[in-house]
């Protein structure tokens, strides 16, 4: 019996639950007193598609050791199709007779892509071509909120959803690149989990920061119902090599400065004419040296008026003291504390970073009254125009901006799931990236990920599963190619232009599932049936003799009957393998054939033609 439960129930007789039994008892292992099941999934892969037919179905875990071989048939690359290409000119099919290269002679990434088909598989799809390439990972998963798409709910529900991330960021790990980082939005409902599960994978040292955004404010009846509003989402942030990541520092405007402002109270001193050519070595501290400037050569005075004006026409003049940090520092400030009227001295502390923006480089740090002197003209941007200077500040991991009111319209394209804003997609861009970085969105919903680089001039790769990726994502950068005006178009005067890829996941078993739920009588699903014995991937376990003379199967009516076909069909075959593209009775065009082989940089030739020209 207990063998008889392993052969069928292989994913075990419960949908979401790994079904581990011992063999003496035949009984489950999490019903005994002596074994604890912590993470049920951690050794697991859920495929966890997101269309409304998945969320109805009995999703199946596949245990990385019992499952290995049925693993690696579903992470297999699949065969792609329906392959358009989108410029300003419009949307046109793509055929084999198409000169189009998506990748370089490098493996650099030369189309945009916008991919349809199931996350997971789709990154397996991309690993060959795009392992230790990608720049920046943003993604907006399902929140597991209950209302957004994830249907997991049972006793295991975060477990569940814990497994569907876990999938998903360990291939995502190995597609960015040394230098990269990964974004990942959620909410309270699984931010402490995420967090564990994101150290254990990227490693708690790469982890960068923990943004807090202000997604929304208190008001109506619903607000005061609450003992606190919240109004928070939160982006974890983690570098794939915290000692490779390339990043830029971003600035937000703070202020205004003028005798009203926070900052004329710190920044009010002048350094007038400060020359080097007779600086004088005093001190060498762990090989970096310390000069003293001649008083003959610099003057600092007190600022008279705290104005617009002043600020504006001593822009490259004022500078504020900052108290020495760090070891070096605090070895310079004891050895000042020993020499008299090192209050009223300038000094210049000469150095080579071995990190950071100044890496390499010769640096000359002026040291005034004990402190480091700092020059607003560093922290600042000046206005010709209006004549002010605005004093900034370095972005921080609180954003409370208003960028989440009036979203509906941007981009031309309205989403109930919760559209993310363009100026926060462009900041994180940004910061993480340089122009012709890749990036990559994974979950694209409305696709304003893709929408910002492009804008931004990266290369952008974006995968979402849903139908809407035709009417959301697909329209939106349509209208991003031909210039729409919307989110940061004005900021960063796009005036439209590039190109992108779109192409699909050829589906195999899917399209039976679509077929199955198209039907409108049962005589028609009998006839999909004998097509399913035919051609379609079936389960292993399934026994035809023992399904056909079911009693309780022919009493369904025709929505039973379509959960049951469904339930037959083998879940790691809702899509084409590559490596069976040409087997004739899949039916895979030529047009298919050649555009695949394309993608995956291999020859459009049939094999033995290849074989008569060797």
């Amino acid at each position: 019996m207990a063998e008889d439960s392993l052969r069928k129930g292989r994913y075990t007789r419960f949908s979401n639950k790994i079904g581990l039994v011992d063999s003496k008892t035949g009984g489950f292992i999490n019903n005994s007193p002596e074994v604890i099941l912590n993470f049920p999934f951690k050794d697991t892969v859920l495929e966890a598609g997101m269309t409304k037919e998945d969320a109805g179905r009995e999703e199946r875990f596949l245990h990385t050791e019992i499952d290995a071989k049925d693993i690696d048939t579903l992470f297999d690359p699949k065969v792609l199709t329906d392959f358009r290409y989108i410029d300003k000119d419009g949307e046109r099919k793509l055929t084999k007779d198409d000169n189009i290269e998506f990748f370089d002679e490098n493996g650099d990434l030369k189309q945009n892509l916008l991919i349809k088909g199931n996350n997971l598989l789709a990154l397996h799809t991309l690993h060959e071509k795009l392992v230790g390439r990608v720049k920046l990972i943003y993604i907006d998963p399902p929140y597991n909120t209950g209302n957004d798409g994830f249907k997991y709910n049972d006793t295991f529900n975060h477990s569940s959803w814990l497994t569907f991330m876990k999938n998903r960021l360990e291939i995502a790990k190995a597609l960015l690149s040394k230098q990269g980082a990964i974004f990942v939005q959620c909410d309270y409902n699984e931010f402490a989990y995420l967090k564990v599960l994101m150290d254990e994978i990227f490693l708690p040292e790469n982890f960068l920061s923990m943004i807090t955004c202000k997604v929304k404010a208190p008001s109506g009846v619903a607000s005061g119902a609450q003992m606190i509003f919240d109004c928070s989402e939160y982006i974890l942030i983690y570098a794939n090599n915290k000692e490779s990541l390339t990043f830029n520092h971003l600035q937000e405007e703070s202020e205004i400065v003028d005798e009203k402002s926070k900052t004329s109270s710190f920044y009010n001193l002048l350094l007038n004419n400060v020359s080097f050519n007779n600086m004088k070595l005093i001190k060498e501290i762990d090989g970096d040296k310390v000069y003293e400037i001649p008083k003959n050569d610099y003057s600092i005075t007190t600022m008279e008026q705290l104005s617009q004006e002043s600020y504006y026409d001593n822009y490259d003049k004022v500078f504020r003291t900052a108290a020495l940090s760090g070891g070096k520092e605090k070895k310079i400030k004891a050895f000042l504390d020993t020499i008299e009227g090192a209050n009223d001295s300038l000094y210049v502390f000469e150095h080579i970073p071995t990190k950071g923006k100044r890496s390499g480089e010769i640096c000359r740090d002026l040291i005034y009254r004990k402190g480091g002197i700092l020059m607003l003209k560093d922290f600042a941007i000046k206005n010709d125009s209006n004549k002010t200077v605005t004093k900034m500040q370095h972005i921080t991991s609180i954003i409370s901006n208003d960028w989440w009111q009036g979203l509906s319209g941007e981009g031309g394209t309205d989403f109930k799931n919760g559209k993310k804003p363009e100026l926060l997609i462009k900041t994180i861009i940004e910061m993480a990236t340089n122009e012709n970085d890749i990036v990559l969105d994974f979950c694209l919903g409305s696709g304003t990920t893709a929408a910002v680089a492009h804008k931004l001039n990266r290369h952008w790769i974006g995968i979402e599963q849903m139908d809407y990726i035709e009417t959301k994502a697909k329209n939106r950068l349509q209208d991003v190619i031909v210039g729409e005006q919307t989110g940061i178009s004005k900021d960063v005067n796009w005036k439209g232009g590039g190109s992108f890829v779109y192409l699909e996941l050829k589906k195999y078993n899917q399209d039976f599932i679509d077929r199955i739920m198209e039907a409108a009588s049962i005589p028609e699903l009998e006839e999909i049936y004998e097509d399913m014995q035919k051609n379609a991937f079936l389960k292993f376990w399934f026994d035809k003799k023992e399904f056909e003379k079911d009693e309780k199967f022919r009493k369904l009516d025709i929505d039973g009957r379509k959960q049951a076909l469904v339930n037959i069909l083998d879940e790691n075959q809702f899509y084409l393998n590559y490596d069976e593209m040409e087997d004739s009775k899949y039916h895979v065009t030529e047009d298919e054939k050649a555009l695949t082989n394309r993608f995956y940089q291999e020859s459009d030739k049939p094999e033995e033609l290849e074989n008569a020209e060797e």
